[in-house]
């Protein structure tokens, strides 16, 4: 059984004592969190563009890929949220400062007008009041920056139970996977949580009226626990109820849909500029994009899924030319045109060392060559819009990219100086039917 402490005077000069000191922790840790939050945005970016490759794969890690782009928000509301603080709390600081050195506002010296007197009295008060009410938004905004992203985080693990259940009332029902998230293709499942997760949203951010309502709360009850455990409201329940038990905390509460939509809306603006310059041309012909080079795109995460050159510029009469392996797309078709030919890999999640159970290989396949030729065969290269059946590509793993796919090394000695263009064709299924889907064209120069 747990001492109870919430009596214990000990505990409570404790934490009296605690409290006084609190802004030196709350400028360390804000401090300290910015700086590891801001060194740790380029892996987090890096982790985002290999679940974005997880995803080209197959369809299941959608629920990785929706986790990571719902927390990324959540990462960078943290950041903001905490600069907000250490801005705060150095206004603070600074009124602390002022204080020790000319004392408290006197209204009187200033002369000024009677209207004019009264008025900034009447706002702004004495300087110590003033010292008070930031020292109390500090202590809040600190608290508010966690209560914040505890709110993506609950957000995010909803929709992940959300699609859990969608994929398993369709693995019961016999349906197929699209990968669409919430609003998915499992009619009811989607209707009864959306709203289950509205009423909760509602008294969320009413701070708690269902709680209070005579009729309602009754039978709000286990869809409260329910739901709680379901968003791991462990997090921030104590933080939130502490917050909102006296008027100003409750005042703050109640903008926090205005604070996440807001964050969610600053995160989203764009600025778009040049009305007649196209914003992109689905087939590259009057477009050349930075994100079709290799040399030329630091950033990797939009290329997950496109035909790279290694450089717009031939190097010793040679075009180097990345088509990556979309295992979603890819795997289905080679079973539909050499449905005896046996995988090279088991794919899913496998145990690797040191608790290796089973392998990630199948050593039993040793027809690597009729594995080139089929996944091979399900491409079509175009130099100049000439078919090029000479150029054989080899399978790859793209160092930069980190990604498995197709290596083509394109001679062009015979073209002359200038402008030229390749243009891959993957074959596509579509209702049991094959087609060939064109990608964009690349330009490249000799």
């Amino acid at each position: 059984m747990e001492p109870n402490v919430t009596n214990d005077p000990r505990t409570s000069n404790w934490l009296d004592r605690i409290q006084q000191d609190s802004w030196q922790l709350e400028l360390l840790v804000s401090g300290f969190a910015i700086f590891l939050l801001i060194g740790g945005w380029a892996p987090y970016q890096k982790l985002l563009r290999w679940a974005d490759v997880l995803t080209a794969e197959s369809s299941a890690y959608y629920l990785l890929l929706l986790t990571l782009l719902m927390l990324s928000v959540a990462y960078a509301a943290l950041i903001g949220a905490l600069v907000v603080h250490v801005i705060l709390r150095g206004v603070w600081i600074a009124a602390v400062g002022l204080r020790s050195v000319s004392g408290d506002i006197d209204y009187d010296e200033l002369g000024y007008r009677r209207k004019f007197h009264n008025f900034l009295a009447g706002s702004i008060g004495s300087f110590d009041a003033y010292i008070i009410r930031l020292e109390r938004w500090c202590s809040v905004a600190f608290s508010l920056a966690f209560l914040i992203i505890f709110c993506f985080v609950s957000l995010t693990s909803y929709f992940l139970f959300v699609m859990g259940l969608q994929w398993l009332f369709l693995l019961v029902t016999g349906g197929e996977w699209t990968g669409r998230g919430v609003f998915g293709n499992s009619g009811i499942i989607n209707l009864i949580t959306i709203i289950v997760g509205l009423i909760y949203m509602i008294d969320f951010f009413t701070v708690g009226w269902l709680k209070r309502n005579r009729t309602l709360a009754g039978v709000y009850y286990p869809l409260y626990r329910f739901v709680g455990w379901i968003t791991l409201a462990a997090l921030y329940r104590p933080l939130y109820h502490n917050l909102i038990d006296d008027r100003f905390g409750r005042r703050l509460a109640r903008l926090l849909p205005v604070a996440v939509l807001g964050i969610m809306v600053l995160v989203s603006l764009r600025v778009v500029t040049n009305g007649y310059f196209p914003y992109y041309a689905a087939d590259g012909r009057v477009w050349i994009d930075h994100y079709n080079y290799d040399d030329a795109e630091p950033d990797l995460l939009g290329q997950s899924w496109r035909v790279t050159l290694a450089s717009k510029y031939a190097d010793r009469g040679y075009v180097e030319m990345f088509a990556p392996y979309q295992g979603r797309i890819l795997d289905p078709l080679v079973r539909r045109v050499a449905p005896d030919l046996a995988p090279a890999r088991f794919t899913g999640i496998r145990m690797g060392e040191p608790l290796k159970v089973s392998g990630s290989y199948n050593e039993d396949v040793a027809a690597y060559p009729e594995l080139l030729t089929t996944v091979t065969s399900l491409y079509r290269c175009y130099v100049n819009d000439s078919l090029r059946a000479d150029v054989r590509p080899r399978f790859h793993f793209h160092p930069g990219r980190e990604q498995a796919g197709l290596l083509y090394v394109i001679p062009v000695h015979d073209l002359p100086p200038g402008e030229h263009t390749v243009r891959l064709e993957q074959q596509r299924l579509r209702a049991d039917t094959l087609y060939w889907r064109p990608q964009p064209t690349i330009y490249f120069y000799r």
